[in-house]
């Protein structure tokens, strides 16, 4: 495994928590200088490193394998020290084509065994990546001549040499396991890698999750191609971007610059992600040129034709928070959810819902699973045919990695600090590109102060967020209580109206009212309009402009209004959107209280 591991019970103290410093007791007695303490105890992730050089002894509190049994994964056979001897044509093969040197192999314990290769339907012999944690092996790798990989039968997804970068400052990931060998062969140790290329995968960030938390900076080596570009943007997604450089190779990746003679050029060949902090203007020149040559960046907003030319008067940006207001029972929170839902699908990202209102956490995703599908979740309705149990399953298959719930356990009342760590773990743990936060009042305040200094700092922190990590944050708040006008209507709230603090309309870079104009439920049908009340860029849209939408009640959608309720699967593969509906439903004629409660009263009491 080339690392020293040793056992945690050499290791003498009665702390729990924190960082100790201390004498090694692997290689205290042979020091020279008896009160180094070279011994670093991290007590809160149960790991320890000796510092000092020959030594490096590793430490694990807990047992791998408890915690293999716990998470259900299935450990290979302990028995891989069998096959440790590699064929001369093996060790000959890698350093011609490969430029990696035995002693490289040895140090990472590559195995050579037969194994069953699925791709090829038959048995083949394959070069292996021991993957360890501790000295315990979780997975194993197989990849044949041809390039055909399989791997252990529920192994532990994790990254590949994780116990290199326990105690270090600085770790490269790449994006594949010769990669990390590349870098051996010039020096760097504390490089990993993503155990399944170019993909993305919950599992092996949560399993890897303490030993990544503390490193300070990460340089994001993987292929220099469009697949490495998007498996690099979703890491730095999931690690925090001011923490994050991208290193581009002369060649396709580490291994082929090993090859071509110039890895120890091009490893410092790096460049900083785009967020808050200094740079210069050489930082972002080639920023400069590329909106220069192709106008204004690219604005985020549901692609379908059925929201009509809401992207002509509003659309959102990365890094934007965006406050959605309107008059309670009017539909902002059901339209945000619809609007959102498309930019998960239009987009490829993924979302997260604090929605405090829409408890249990299962009634809540039966408004999406409608919404998915267009249909109704409960019943047959007009024409509108109910999800069926096929379909709930196959919903499943496509949100268990997009849409995520958020929650309190145990009684815990929610306050923003504790959100705020949620959003950072959920960002590590799942790569999110989205939080909803329905609704602001339904948070507590942690910090002193006034009410308006309270809100003023939740949301500098909200907008700071946002950009920092390259987010899209919609905020839902409540309006003041409106007051009518001539008519008899309420007036349409501002973000000025929304209660508490005029910073909502301050600090926000981007709003919206959502707007219900009920009709009387028999010859004059209701519609909604959704209006721009503010948007950062003037290439965002045009504040002030109004679209209007009709809804439709069994599936929650909204769609421009005179026209066909939409008929689309979000779970289908996105289709040419000019084309025609060819299919409708009969929308039912309904009273408002039956789509959005009982209308707005102006007695009722709008905690905040």
């Amino acid at each position: 495994m080339g690392f020293n591991i040793q056992n945690w019970d050499l290791i003498q103290t009665n702390k729990t928590s924190g960082v100790s410093k201390m004498k090694c007791p692997v290689c205290h007695d042979g020091r020279k200088n008896k009160s180094d303490k070279s011994l670093t105890v991290w007590h809160n992730n149960g790991t320890a490193k000796c510092f000092n050089n020959g030594c490096d002894a590793l430490f694990f509190k807990d047992s791998i394998e408890s915690s293999i049994v716990k998470e259900s994964y299935t450990l290979p056979s302990q028995e891989w020290r069998n096959y440790t001897k590699l064929s001369d044509k093996l060790v000959k093969y890698i350093e011609d084509e490969r430029k990696i040197k035995q002693y490289t192999l040895n140090h990472f314990d590559i195995t050579e065994e037969s194994y069953y290769q699925p791709a090829l339907q038959k048995e083949a012999n394959n070069i292996v990546f021991n993957y360890f944690e501790s000295d315990t092996l979780v997975n194993k790798k197989y990849r044949s001549g041809n390039k055909k990989f399989t791997q252990s039968k529920n192994g532990k997804p994790i990254f590949y040499n994780i116990n290199s970068i326990i105690g270090e400052d600085e770790c490269y990931i790449t994006e594949g396991e010769f990669d990390v060998l590349a870098l051996y062969e010039i020096g760097i140790k504390n490089a990993i890698s993503i155990p399944n290329g170019a993909n993305d995968n919950d599992n092996y960030w949560s399993n890897s999750e303490k030993y990544l938390k503390d490193i300070k900076r990460f340089y994001i080596a993987t292929d220099n191609d469009e697949s490495g570009n998007n498996v690099a943007d979703k890491i730095a997604q999931r690690l925090g971007r001011y923490r994050c450089e991208r290193i581009t190779f002369e060649g396709k990746d580490a291994n082929e610059d090993l090859k071509n003679g110039v890895l120890e050029k091009t490893i410092n060949n790096t460049s900083k992600y785009p967020v808050s902090g200094t740079f210069k203007v050489s930082d972002v020149i080639e920023n400069i040129f590329d909106l220069y040559d192709n106008g204004f960046p690219e604005t985020i907003y549901p692609k379908h034709h059925s929201f009509g030319n809401l992207k002509d008067i509003f659309s959102v940006m990365r890094g934007h928070l965006i406050t959605g207001t309107g008059i309670p029972s009017h539909g902002k929170s059901n339209f945000t959810e619809w609007y959102v839902l498309n930019l998960v699908r239009d987009y490829k990202m993924k979302v997260s819902f604090f929605s405090p209102e829409h408890h249990p956490f299962e009634l809540h995703h039966t408004t999406f699973i409608e919404k998915v599908y267009g249909k109704n979740f409960f019943m047959d309705n007009e024409n509108c045919p109910r999800i069926s149990k096929e379909e709930i399953l196959r919903y499943q298959k496509w949100a268990e990695e997009k849409i995520y719930l958020t929650g309190t356990e145990n009684g815990e009342f929610p306050t923003w600090d504790w959100l705020f760590e949620k959003f950072k773990e959920q960002m590590f743990n799942f790569g999110i590109d989205i939080f909803v936060i329905d609704a602001f009042n339904k948070l507590g305040f942690n910090g002193k102060g006034n009410r308006l200094e309270q809100i003023n700092e939740v949301l500098t922190k909200l907008t700071m967020f946002a950009q920092m990590n390259n987010v899209i944050i919609f905020l839902v708040a409540h309006p003041t209580k409106m007051q009518k006008d001539i008519n008899g209507l309420y007036a349409s709230p501002t973000l000025y109206d929304v209660s508490g603090s005029s910073d909502f309309r301050n600090q926000t870079h981007d709003g919206f009212c959502i707007y219900r104009y009920f009709g009387d439920g028999a010859d004059e049908k209701g519609y909604t309009t959704f209006e721009n009340l503010k948007t950062k860029m003037k290439f965002q849209g045009e504040i002030g402009g109004v679209v209007e939408f009709d809804y439709h009640i069994p599936s929650g959608r909204y769609y421009e209004k005179g026209t066909q309720a939409p008929t689309y699967c979000l779970i289908d593969e996105i289709k040419q959107y000019n084309e025609e509906i060819k299919e409708s439903y009969v929308i039912p004629l309904s009273t408002p209280q039956d789509a959005f409660g009982e209308p707005y009263n102006e007695d009722a009491e709008i905690p905040f």
